[in-house]
């Protein structure tokens, strides 16, 4: 069935394997969470220490057990729960630059690492920051990647794309609603730039590729609140991917989202 002929988000199948699922996603605020085989793994903690712990708990997770934090850059909405998390003892893996942009000890995460039982193999997106990653975790044949923050779609992040089994991308901005919003100039061409945020249909065409190559669901991540809208980013998405049996789900700024079990 085609994306135009379903429902295009909905509850998630509760089936064995990794699970994972957005705590919140856009300017204000950005982590999500990946169930890992020996325990959940945070990726960023853009919210406070105890806004995270709320929005964990309303999944049924307790942040306190929740032991390993990937950074993929150190903007603000990033990171904003990161120093509580270190005085709590939670081990964060980040690129090098990263942590010196941070000030921050941290695991220097520059090739494959096995994480609470996960392969995680980083890759370099394009945007503003000192270097910022993307992240592919893998098991048993099972993909996910999470990508957003990003300013295009370059071919090193296409081939960590390729195969995947989920994904959660960025898909900020539409370019009519950006260029004739409320917006300063200089920061509609900052959002623009190769090193800036993720178009709608940028998005889709990112995914297309991955339709044929197994790609079962896709969250759609950080989408303006201001340059775009769910619905249109849902529609721009799902024309791109065209007859396509999987599933995209929205991410939201205020909430967690669906949780997706990957089989």
């Amino acid at each position: 069935m085609s994306g135009a002929d379903r429902p295009p988000y909905g509850p998630a199948e509760e089936e064995p394997g990794v699970r994972v699922c957005t705590l919140g996603s856009g300017s204000a605020g950005n982590a999500a969470l990946v169930e890992a085989p020996r325990g959940w793994i945070l990726v960023d903690a853009g919210f406070s220490w105890r806004e995270l712990r709320r929005r964990a708990g309303r999944m049924g997770v307790s942040l306190e057990t929740v032991t390993t934090l990937l950074i993929t850059h150190e903007h603000t909405d990033h990171v904003r729960g990161l120093r509580s998390l270190l005085r709590r003892g939670v081990e964060v893996w980040a690129s090098s630059g990263t942590l010196r942009a941070l000030g921050v000890p941290g695991n220097p995460l520059s090739g494959p690492q096995e994480i609470l039982g996960l392969t995680v193999r980083p890759f370099r997106v394009p945007h503003d920051a000192a270097e910022p990653l993307g992240f592919r975790f893998e098991l048993d044949g099972t993909s996910l990647v999470v990508a957003t923050d990003l300013g295009t779609v370059n071919d090193g992040v296409q081939q960590a794309l390729a195969g995947a089994t989920a994904v959660v991308l960025e898909a900020n901005h539409d370019l009519a609603l950006l260029l004739g919003g409320p917006y300063p100039w200089h920061l509609k061409m900052r959002i623009l730039g190769p090193k800036g945020h993720l178009a709608n249909d940028a998005a889709g065409q990112a995914l297309a590729p991955l339709a044929s190559q197994g790609l079962k669901a896709a969250f759609l991540a950080h989408i303006s609140q201001e340059n775009n809208t769910p619905a249109l980013a849902l529609e721009t998405v799902a024309q791109a991917l065209g007859d396509w049996d999987g599933r995209l789900y929205l991410t939201y700024p205020d909430r967690p989202s669906s949780v997706l079990s990957l089989a």
